[in-house]
């Protein structure tokens, strides 16, 4: 037997005891632990392990029950705060999205109108035009940005602190 033939054994061993394993995979299994006494054995001693693992009682204090509590009620309420906070951008940038869409044809235009009368050279106020029409929308997207790592940041700052 090769050398993968007996890691995916101890892979699948592994995975077995979760009852993660397709019928194929448990046939495969069962028939390499059948030729291979090697194999077994440390399926054996991961059965046991777990067993012994199953007998252990782990109980945890008042204090951490309650210090777990709070600060997942602390991480609940700044989540519940960074939403709210981010739910006016998200307005602003649905509302600037739909004015960029219904004022394209009126805004290019005037701005076609503007530039032939004052006899702009058209790449000139094509250009201005990109400007003016991408402004909302890359004001709300700085926005957004400039927010974004400040909230995440405590926070996930926070949750490394909660689980460890």
């Amino acid at each position: 037997m090769s050398r993968y033939d007996h890691a995916r054994a101890l892979e699948l061993s592994s995975r077995a005891f979760a009852d993660s394993l397709s019928e194929p995979e448990q046939d495969w299994l069962n028939q390499h632990l059948e030729s291979c006494s090697d194999c077994k054995a440390q399926h054996e001693q991961l059965h046991a392990a777990i067993i012994a693992l199953k007998t252990v009682s782990i109980s945890a204090g008042n204090d951490l029950v309650q210090g777990t509590q709070r600060r997942i009620r602390a991480l609940c309420l700044q989540s519940a705060a960074r939403q709210r906070r981010m739910r006016p951008i998200w307005i602003s940038s649905a509302f600037a999205s739909v004015w960029m869409a219904c004022t394209t044809p009126y805004v290019w235009q005037s701005f076609d109108v503007t530039g032939h009368w004052l006899h702009i050279p058209d790449l000139l106020w094509q250009m201005a035009f990109l400007v003016t029409w991408f402004t909302p929308a890359l004001t709300g997207a700085a926005v957004a940005v400039w927010l974004r790592p400040q909230l995440t940041g405590t926070a996930s700052g926070q949750m490394a602190r909660a689980s460890a």
